[in-house]
């Protein structure tokens, strides 16, 4: 995890010899200067000032769990966000976007997930948007629901908060990221495909890009989880939604951000098998991790600890490996 980047000034000292002594003095000597002066002698330190990363910034009222209501263009919009207990407004601090499936609730997302304790661990403030309709979704661009069917602008959603973070807090532009499950999945890949610039990394779950003209403006690192046995986003593509694959969406990441070198298993661990293209350029390695007879979840070690990785904990401290250049 980034530790925020105070930088340091150092402020010189200039001593100035006034009305130095007769002859043999030889200058300043310690007798000379008497009981109301040290000077700067060879072995002092220097005066350190620290320097904030941001100015003009203050607590929050409340740290920990809110709801919270914004305004876009005529309606208004929900979101959940955490504030984790060692924030300060005079530091940077990362931030995680996690986008919730298709039907679901941010509120019951935000618990299911653990995104509370895992970023005050690691000092994100977490921010879980809420889908649009009855019914909730999010507009991926090939799915779903109510949210693709109106054409909801879920990117201009993102870009709004993204737009109030920035005023309120210390966010370190070069450390905000996005993880989502399913229909939320499948909305972080079409964010890094518009808002590249915006979003360092990205952590797609049980769903890969079905976005058309992807064309990210910069390389984006990718850290991709699929259950083989997914019986609503079929891991080999096709049914429901005639998406390509899972390994169809991670060659496509690979060949979007330059990686040249083939592909290689990088490891395996209980039924999680892991590939990746690596080196690429801009360090935006492509990440596939594959869970053999996972089924349509977000990955927990407390669902299965054989079966599964805790997707959460593997997707921030990825995240936290990746700022941008």
């Amino acid at each position: 995890m980034q530790a925020a980047s105070w930088r340091v000034v150092s402020v010189g000292l200039l001593s100035l010899c006034l009305g130095c002594g007769g002859e043999g003095n030889g200058g300043l000597g310690g007798d000379e200067l008497g009981d109301g002066g040290s000077g700067a002698d060879a072995g002092s330190s220097p005066d350190m000032t620290l320097v904030p990363d941001c100015v003009g910034k203050s607590l929050p009222a409340m740290l920990g769990t809110q709801n919270r209501t914004i305004s876009i263009g005529s309606s208004k919009r929900t979101y959940v966000l955490h504030i984790p207990p060692g924030y300060d407004p005079t530091r940077f601090t990362q931030v995680v976007f996690a986008f919730h499936g298709f039907t679901n609730q941010a509120t019951d997302f935000t618990k299911s997930i653990g995104i509370e304790t895992a970023s005050d661990q690691r000092n994100f403030i977490a921010v879980i948007p809420q889908g649009s309709g009855l019914i909730p979704s999010w507009n991926a661009g090939g799915c779903c629901g109510e949210a693709q069917t109106l054409g909801t602008d879920d990117v201009g959603f993102v870009k709004q908060l993204l737009t109030s973070l920035r005023a309120e807090f210390c966010v370190d532009d070069k450390r905000i990221f996005a993880m989502g499950h399913s229909n939320g999945g499948f909305m972080v890949n079409r964010l890094a495909c518009e808002l590249a610039d915006d979003f360092a990394a990205i952590g797609p779950n049980s769903a890969g890009l079905i976005f058309s003209g992807c064309k990210p403006s910069r390389p984006v690192p990718v850290y991709y989880m699929h259950g083989d046995a997914d019986a609503v986003v079929f891991y080999g593509g096709g049914f429901p939604i005639g998406w390509s694959g899972a390994k169809n969406t991670f060659d496509g990441w690979g060949t979007r951000n330059g990686c040249t070198t083939p592909a290689k298993v990088t490891s395996q661990v209980g039924k999680v098998s892991c590939q990746t293209y690596a080196p690429c350029p801009g360090g935006a390695d492509v990440n596939l991790c594959t869970i053999s007879g996972g089924d349509h979840v977000w990955p927990s070690s407390t669902s299965d600890t054989q079966r599964y990785a805790d997707g959460t904990k593997s997707y921030l401290d990825f995240f936290a490996a990746h700022p941008k250049p």
